[in-house]
């Protein structure tokens, strides 16, 4: 006996529904995988620039005349704050004001290693505030030591962590409050007690101080705060009492942050209160006048100032408009290095030796090695995107096989959970595709969970649309009463998958771009934060592939437009 057309429909349509709900499930299972490895992939990214010894890419500076150097780094201190501190204001007006541009991941470690090193988080391989040890890229400190000048290092306990400080020939170190951002404590008055008492007879040649109060202020209570606002006032007296106990005339100051914050409290994103900073040059061989520069041209040019090689593994090159002297022999060491630096690293990026003759010819052959690269890995990962295309047209199509008001269904379905979890993310919350949005470290997994949790709401919102606008495309609607269970419960289970699929091309795009494996290049992490939390969805979608579809049949077995079957 030949069993009827109607059963051989309806079971095809289960074996459909299955094949669906088993894609939805693996697609899921994928992307939670996906995450956890390309989160890995950027905190735990080891940089293939700092292989060469220091020793080979220094360039001495030879005839270069010594001066005393004092760093300051006060972490957080946004643009408008620093404006408004007397001690800024003072160095200012005997020197120069620079307008700095942060780099990504605008967090502390790999912001404090830029401004040690001149490496940005490419070349330095601290990306987070995860980094465990000393960083891996040469010094202004290990310059200093190595060239016989008397070092000296005060500030948190993780300064000596990272540059091994306790080297120098005085230190005096801070254990930050077990909560890490907590403004109740202030040590930045101790610091400087210590910075002065160690500097003895002005001795140190060269002085990195580390002020950290305004940070945990921003953390705790945002950068618009007035509690915010009285730590700086506190942190501007202080380092008044630094400059009057440290300054013999001779002596080159240099006080900028790592960062600013957003108002309401953060950084590590691209916000511009966060990446675009304040700092000040002052002193002996210092120009008078205002500049803009990237946060890798510090080092260079405090190696410039205090008559020290360029760090070994510095991207930056010297500010030579903040400098008296721009034709000085150490601004000629300083290019020496940026030529032999930039041969190594395109010989690191497409293995090719070249000899950059001039600085421009350094930096066009450094960025022309990136575009080639990116260019040549980009059509090897096209598949990625396309592959991800084929997957929202299939899906596509085999809801149209079903009906076109299915498909019209399930796309409005989509398109509400494109709605209702941006107005969320976006309106509600105000958050942008921003590391800024964690405000500390210790929120990420609640944060994601948040968005997880958010995903599966307005997936079942998406499923819920499409049930009520499917029977609304009918003149005479036929609910699960009628015999078609099967073609409600796969409504749901389409609508899932439709959301899934249209992720999967943004991811597809994101993967195309960057790729998941961090090997040579960082990705751009305004993008990639967007791919994080795309994948985030994803993972959460697989629970909307389950509840979809008993949505969808509630509402083609309640719904008051459906009629009851025959009598």
């Amino acid at each position: 006996m030949n069993t009827p057309a109607p059963r051989k429909a309806g079971r095809t349509l289960l074996v459909a529904v299955a094949a669906a709900l088993v894609v939805s499930l693996a697609l899921s299972y994928g992307a939670y995988q996906l995450a956890s490895y390309s989160w890995d992939q950027v905190v735990s990214y080891q940089s293939p620039y700092d292989d060469a010894p220091a020793a080979s890419l220094r360039v001495p500076a030879d005839g270069a005349a010594h001066q005393r150097v004092v760093l300051v780094l006060i972490d957080g201190l946004t643009a408008e704050a620093a404006s408004g501190m007397d001690a800024m204001t003072e160095l200012a007006g005997r020197g120069t004001t620079i307008d700095i541009t942060v780099p990504q991941p605008s967090l502390s470690y790999p912001t404090w290693t830029t401004i040690m090193s001149g490496a940005p988080q490419q070349i330095s391989g601290v990306t987070t505030n995860w980094y465990e040890g000393r960083v891996g890229v040469d010094t202004l400190l290990d310059v200093a030591i190595d060239a016989g000048r008397r070092t000296l290092v005060s500030g948190p306990s993780d300064v000596d962590a990272l540059f091994d400080g306790s080297r120098a020939d005085a230190s005096a170190f801070t254990e930050w409050p077990e909560l890490v951002h907590d403004a109740s404590t202030y040590e930045t008055d101790g610091i400087v007690d210590d910075a002065i008492a160690l500097d003895e007879d002005r001795a140190a040649e060269f002085a990195f101080v580390v002020f950290p109060d305004v940070d945990n202020a921003g953390h705790a209570h945002g950068a618009a705060s007035d509690e915010y606002a009285a730590v700086v006032d506190r942190v501007d007296a202080d380092l008044g009492r630094l400059v009057e106990a440290l300054d013999d005339g001779e002596t080159v100051f240099c006080v900028l942050p790592d960062h600013g914050h957003i108002a309401s409290g953060g950084h590590g994103g691209w916000e511009s209160p966060v990446i675009h900073t304040l700092g000040v040059l002052a002193g002996p061989g210092v120009a008078e006048g205002r500049v803009s520069a990237d946060l890798e041209d510090i080092a260079p040019t405090v190696a410039v100032l205090a008559g020290l090689p360029t760090p070994a593994h510095a991207r930056g090159t010297a500010i030579l408009d903040a400098l008296a002297a721009p034709g000085s022999a150490a601004v000629a060491a300083d290019e020496r290095h940026a030529t032999a630096f930039a041969a190594h690293y395109v010989d690191v990026v497409s293995g090719e030796g070249v000899a950059p003759g001039t600085l421009d010819e350094a930096r066009a052959a450094m960025a022309e090695a990136d575009d080639a690269r990116l260019a040549e890995e980009r059509a090897g990962r096209l598949w990625m995107l396309l592959g991800a295309v084929a997957l929202l047209i299939a899906v596509a199509g085999a809801t149209y096989l079903l009906s076109w008001r299915a498909l019209a269904a399930v796309a409005s379905g989509v398109l509400t959970y494109a709605l209702v979890y941006n107005a969320l993310f976006f309106l509600v919350h105000g958050y942008r595709w921003s590391l800024s949005a964690f405000n500390d470290e210790s929120m990420i997994q609640a944060f994601f969970n948040g968005r997880m949790a958010e995903a599966v709401l307005a997936g079942t919102l998406g499923c819920l649309v499409a049930a009520f606008v499917y029977p609304a495309l009918r003149s005479h609607p036929r609910g699960v009463r009628e015999g078609y269970g099967r073609e409600w419960v796969a409504l749901g289970v389409a609508t899932a998958l439709g959301i899934q699929a249209t992720l999967a091309v943004q991811i597809g795009w994101f993967l195309y771009r960057w790729g998941a494996d961090v090997v040579w290049h960082l990705p751009d992490f305004r993008a990639g934060f967007k791919y994080d939390l795309d994948l985030i969805q994803l993972t959460a979608l697989g629970a909307v592939a389950i509840i979809g579809p008993l949505v969808s049949y509630l509402v083609g077995r309640f719904h008051p437009a459906l009629g009851k079957p025959a009598a």
